[in-house]
């Protein structure tokens, strides 16, 4: 949902193989379907900082809770 399209998958398949994309690819339809996504295309990209009303409010935000964490 935040933009990835398959080279965040390399990992995996070195670690697990190619035999892990039936895996992923069933895990992955189950949960779109679960959560009412009828596509990938349509899924990619929901969470980028363009689709948020006020990407500065958002970054200050995730700042905040970034240094909250790191006093944690």
């Amino acid at each position: 949902m935040a933009g990835a399209h398959v080279a965040q998958m390399v990992s995996a398949l070195l670690m697990h193989g190619p035999v892990h994309l039936r895996t992923v690819l069933t895990d992955l339809a189950v949960w779109m379907q679960e959560h009412e996504w009828d596509s990938l295309g349509k899924m990619r990209g929901n969470m980028s900082l363009f689709k948020v009303p006020d990407p500065d409010a958002y970054e200050r935000a995730n700042y905040m809770l970034m240094l909250q964490g790191w006093r944690a």
